[in-house]
């Protein structure tokens, strides 16, 4: 990437708070698929500051080495989470403690997690997850959930603000993504703020995440995975 990622590029929006910094904004998920040649923290680095030149106020991105390349050039909230895949655990969203130590020390000022209350390793409860966070870190805290009974146990655990992230990706019935109903569900139950994110691609949609009580909306694929995007517009080859 040379110079376009040396100290000299690095975006700053100076921050007195990176919750306040987010709000009636829009937050990119920067991502590529696993098994792509453009899946390093180089690429994922000048995707972050290429949203952010865009308009973005903040990234949210997964991995500890890309989290810290993304820190190196860009001065905005940072939404930082781990994904660790076990056959025997279906927490898989920053699933311990030392993930969310690792992500702080990398630059993430936020952190993201799974909230929906199910067990952790060593069947750890979310209860003690976020106890444990709150002694050995300073970072915000937010809870991925995917139903207002989640948003709500969220915020009383202490949770800083709530993403409807896992909509979709548990037992939980929804009838489409994104699903703007939920977000009205929880404005009306919880006073932290609500970021709303998952299956987001239109304008009107974000639009309308907004109107139902959103602080601020979360884009992923629809702008960073050019992978996924590019076989979509092949469906129509043929």
């Amino acid at each position: 990437m040379g110079s376009q990622l040396s100290n000299s590029s690095v975006v700053s929006h100076m921050v007195a708070s990176p919750l306040s910094h987010v709000k009636n904004g829009l937050i990119v998920s920067c991502q590529v698929p696993d098994d792509t040649a453009i899946n390093t923290p180089e690429f994922i680095a000048a995707q972050a500051l290429t949203v952010i030149q865009a308009g973005a106020v903040a990234i949210r991105a997964q991995g500890i080495e890309n989290v810290k390349a993304i820190a190196r050039v860009v001065d905005v909230p940072i939404i930082g989470l781990v994904k660790r895949f076990d056959d025997e655990c279906p927490v898989y969203i920053t699933p311990s403690v030392s993930d969310v130590i690792e992500l702080e020390k990398a630059g993430a000022s936020i952190v993201a997690f799974d909230a929906t209350g199910r067990l952790r390793p060593n069947n750890q409860t979310l209860k003690d997850f976020i106890t444990q966070v709150r002694l050995e870190t300073n970072v915000l805290l937010l809870a991925d959930v995917d139903s207002v009974e989640s948003a709500i146990a969220a915020q009383d655990l202490g949770c800083d603000a709530v993403a409807t992230t896992l909509s979709g990706y548990t037992d939980t019935p929804v009838s489409k993504l994104p699903n703007i109903e939920l977000i009205r569900e929880i404005s009306k139950n919880v006073t932290v703020p609500i970021i709303a994110e998952g299956g987001f691609n239109q304008p009107e949609s974000v639009a309308d995440a907004f109107k139902a009580g959103a602080m601020s909306v979360c884009i992923g694929t629809a702008i960073t995975n050019p992978y996924l995007l590019t076989k979509h517009f092949l469906s129509a080859v043929n």
